[in-house]
């Protein structure tokens, strides 16, 4: 629930920014509209309103702000998504877009690649808005897709553009493992900065292992009872002092009957 000092801060934010439009301010729209964005974050308002200011022409209506809130988000306006869209035609290049452009673009290529541009584009603007209605009603956010072209040289220029429009939240760091293993991208600091768990388990019980022979090594040194490593190099020894006389033997008996 939004408290009672936010629901003033909408109401003030929003009445400003209708009247710097230009729109005739009734109360009771101000209330509504009020009560339609109150489940958003107020950092998202705060820039939807802002870009609202700065760009929009025109009423300002609930649907209005919820475009800009999705694009403080990463949900592209439907002719933006649409001009990102039509750049993934080109098999060189590299993409980043979201899922729901992806997805919406999959009912508008086909028309498309028929040659059927106006038809295209319709097609892409109401699957767009089908599939983004419905993220939006269940509070999903778009997730944002990396789809590299055959030019590996533009790769990385294409991923710096997308960074800088903010349609890469995260930078480079936020790519997934096989996107930069394509890019042959060193993995994220945050994942170098941590040890595997398994190196850790397997170092820690070595340790453990070489301290209990140790002990084990002590407490037979001391109470005269011999360890299982100790016995081994015993018959060892054992064994080879056997050898040894053996072979000491032979040349002893070899020798005597050079002699005779």
């Amino acid at each position: 629930m939004r408290d009672e000092h936010d629901t003033d801060w909408l109401l003030e934010e929003l009445g400003a920014t209708m009247e710097l439009s230009g729109q005739q301010i009734r109360p009771a729209a101000l209330t509504l509209l009020a009560d339609d964005l109150g489940h958003i974050d107020k950092p998202l308002l705060r820039m939807a309103l802002a870009r609202i200011r700065a760009e929009h022409r025109g009423p300002i209506l609930t649907g209005t702000v919820l475009q800009y809130v999705d694009h403080a988000m990463g949900r592209l306006l439907p002719a933006e998504a649409y001009a990102l869209a039509l750049s993934s035609a080109n098999d060189h290049a590299t993409i980043v877009w979201t899922n729901e452009i992806a997805e919406s673009w999959a009912v508008a290529a086909p028309l498309l690649g028929a040659g059927d541009k106006f038809g295209a584009r319709q097609a892409f603007i109401e699957a767009y808005a089908r599939v983004t209605g419905e993220a939006r009603a269940l509070r999903r956010l778009p997730q944002v897709q990396v789809s590299l072209g055959h030019d590996t040289e533009g790769r990385t220029r294409a991923l710096q553009e997308a960074i800088a429009a903010g349609r890469l939240p995260g930078g480079l760091d936020a790519l997934p493992d096989d996107v930069r293993q394509q890019l042959q991208l060193p993995a994220p600091r945050s994942a170098l900065a941590l040890p595997a768990p398994e190196s850790v388990a397997s170092a820690t019980q070595r340790a453990t292992l070489e301290k209990l022979a140790q002990l084990r090594e002590e407490i037979a040194g001391r109470t005269g009872r011999r360890t299982h490593a100790q016995v081994l190099a015993r018959a060892d020894r054992m064994v080879l002092n056997r050898a040894k006389r053996r072979t000491a033997q032979a040349v002893q008996t070899y020798t005597q009957g050079g002699s005779l």
